[in-house]
């Protein structure tokens, strides 16, 4: 796996799955849901940074069953 460069301004959907450990799929499921809000290039999302640090303070502290 390639380094991660943290100090990016916004990231592809893939590249913002890998930085937070989820699947490409989990990510567009929570753009679906409206938990998760990205931006657009033309036709393709980005999520920026502070979109997605938004997003992972919006999460759970505790495990969900």
């Amino acid at each position: 796996m390639t380094e991660q460069n943290l100090d990016k301004l916004a990231y592809s959907l893939g590249d913002f799955a890998a930085a937070v450990s989820m699947s490409g799929e989990f990510i567009r499921q929570q753009i679906v849901a409206g938990k998760l809000t990205p931006s657009y290039a033309g036709s393709k999302p980005l999520i920026r940074k502070e979109e997605g640090e938004r997003w992972l303070r919006s999460l759970p502290a505790e495990r969900v069953a």
